[in-house]
């Protein structure tokens, strides 16, 4: 029997490897630190290959321990994971789910093997069926497979956690040293909560480990309150008791989408006030924007799809080793997933706006971020060499992202175009139908005395004025996350992250369209003058602590 990693016990990531047995080994093995009782990681079972894996959240290293046709049946699930794309479907998702600080520890660890399959027609007890297991019956397996059990819990830096016990069951083939078949176990529940269960655990521990988010938590709360449900705080009725006249202006709005009814005079376009107008297309466009952060999810498939070399590509330059020894690392994981798509949010955003803006900000997975990793290890275990070797952060590349975020969320045309229809929906409140409502706002007052008035009792103008200070308010949230993709610095560019958080609309929009850009692997990336300029910032702004080596690749900024 053995434990877990200990709270802060990390295990070092190598290089690309060869491969076992057909499996791409995306790790070179004998470049990873001993475990925490002494023995090498080449040492370990496989199943303990896979536990000291997610520990440390190392989902490729954690998948190289198993084989490609892998029948992995966690009976918290409804449905098995039937073979190594599924299974890497479900561990990505989980890590996501589950906080860093949630450890296995492993009790007791059995380890046999099997006896061969028997052939159907062998007489056999009714009590032991030899060879029924799934690898058994699909497989025809006729080999011996080294049979492994393990018992374990789960703890926390606060210990261990209630109701976070179970066993598990493994097949490991013996040739490839390769997991083939799991089982597990956990502490029993009423109902298979399944990923719904891990929804709710990975909301709780966000808001618990990011106090942050508790901000945009209670907004929404009090956004669908007062927006939808609440009567005396905002004119007009709630959703409940709307009048036929409000579904009415709300169905002429979505006929006046981006103006293109009443810009080109189509006779579905209906005269409503030009302000509301400017308003409601205005916020259509700045719900948009953030189809610019579309990096802000990534499958680790790139624009290539999940094909043979999926999970080769998962971890594609994961280390580059430059000319003069230094080992570029990617800033932040390659593989990223959120709770709620991004894709999903923006398209509720063009309907509902801030109701699906804020569960997004306070339910998405912030970046892991490679500063935070500790790459050097004062213990004096590892071999000689690799503890000193200099690391620096790269931007993520182009080819990394999945082709949503390359064609359309790194368009520097998606800022433009979107300002510009903030700029028309300006123009169009306050000049926009004349005919109808008067002269432009700079000549006469009267169309903004008309939207006052028409503000003091319109439950749907009153909603487009909240969804206004929302997004001014939440506009930045991600600009910080973004800027780190692109490996830069904090203290890079202040101005343009300053005004993409605290300028509404254009200002975000203008940060589209200046911000750099994901490098490609395919071309020329100039990456001495990219670490130079981390240095230089890092030098000005943090009394010139100089070199690498001396803070052991902690970028906290």
């Amino acid at each position: 029997p053995r434990g877990g990693i200990p709270p802060g016990r990390r295990l070092r990531p190598g290089g690309g490897g060869g491969g076992i047995g057909g499996v791409p080994q995306i790790y070179r093995r004998d470049f990873i630190d001993s475990v925490a009782d002494g023995r090498s990681f080449n040492s370990l079972t496989a199943v303990e290959q896979y536990f000291e894996a997610w520990n440390r959240r190392n989902i490729p290293l954690a998948l190289s321990c198993f084989d490609d046709n892998v029948y992995y049946d966690d009976t918290q699930f409804s449905e098995p994971f039937d073979g190594k794309d599924k299974l890497a479907d479900h561990l990505l998702y989980v890590a996501d789910c589950l906080p860093e600080s949630f450890y296995f520890v492993v009790d007791e660890l059995s380890v046999g093997r099997s006896q061969t399959s028997r052939r159907r027609d062998e007489a056999s007890s009714p009590t032991f069926r030899l060879g029924r297991s799934r690898v058994a019956q699909v497989a025809g397996r006729r080999s011996p497979t080294i049979s492994i059990g393990a018992l374990w819990h789960i703890e926390n830096e606060f210990g261990p956690l209630p109701f976070a016990r179970g066993c598990s069951f493994f097949k490991v083939d013996p040739n490839t040293n390769l997991i083939v078949e799991a089982y597990d176990f956990p502490e029993p529940a009423v109902f298979k909560t399944g990923s719904t269960g891990l929804k709710f655990l990975s909301v709780a521990s966000k808001l618990v480990r990011e106090p942050k988010r508790w901000f945009p938590f209670f907004a929404w709360i009090a956004y669908v309150y007062i927006v939808f449900f609440s009567n005396g705080i905002l004119p007009g009725k709630d959703i409940f008791h709307s009048d036929p006249k409000t579904w009415a202006e709300v169905q002429d709005l979505s006929f006046n989408f981006m103006f293109i009814a009443p810009a080109t005079h189509m006779p579905t376009a209906a005269k409503l006030n030009p302000v509301l107008e400017g308003i409601f297309n205005g916020l259509l466009a700045w719900a948009f924007m953030f189809a610019g952060f579309l990096s802000d999810e990534r499958s680790g498939m790139g624009p290539y799809g999940k094909d043979a070399r999926y999970y080769e590509r998962m971890v594609l330059n994961q280390e580059q080793v430059l000319d003069n020894g230094i080992v570029l690392v990617p800033p932040v994981s390659i593989t990223k997933k959120n709770l709620i798509g991004l894709v999903p949010t923006i398209v509720g955003m063009q309907f509902l706006t801030c109701a699906f803006l804020l569960p997004y900000l306070f339910c998405r997975t912030s970046e892991r971020y490679s500063s935070e990793v500790d790459f050097f290890d004062n213990s004096g275990r590892g071999e000689p060499g690799q503890l000193d070797r200099p690391r620096r952060i790269r931007p993520l590349y182009r080819e990394e992202l999945d082709r949503p975020a390359l064609v359309l969320g790194e368009s520097k045309g998606l800022g433009v175009l979107l300002g510009a229809i903030g700029i028309f929906a300006l123009y169009w409140g306050f000049a926009g139908r004349p005919e109808d409502f008067g002269p432009p706002i700079w000549v006469s007052d009267k169309r903004a005395v008309e939207f006052m008035k028409l503000l003091d009792k319109d439950r749907v103008a009153a909603g487009f004025v909240v969804d206004l200070w929302v997004f001014g308010i939440f506009q930045g949230w991600l600009i910080d996350d973004d800027w780190k993709r692109r490996g830069r610095s904090m203290q890079e560019e202040k101005f343009l992250r300053n005004v993409a958080k605290f300028v509404p609309f254009f200002g975000l929009a203008s940060y589209l369209v200046f911000r750099p850009k994901y490098p490609s692997t395919k071309e020329g990336f100039d990456y001495e003058g990219f670490l130079n300029s981390r240095d230089r910032a890092r030098d000005r702004n943090n009394g010139g602590w100089g070199g690498f080596g001396g803070d052991r690749f902690r970028d906290r900024y």
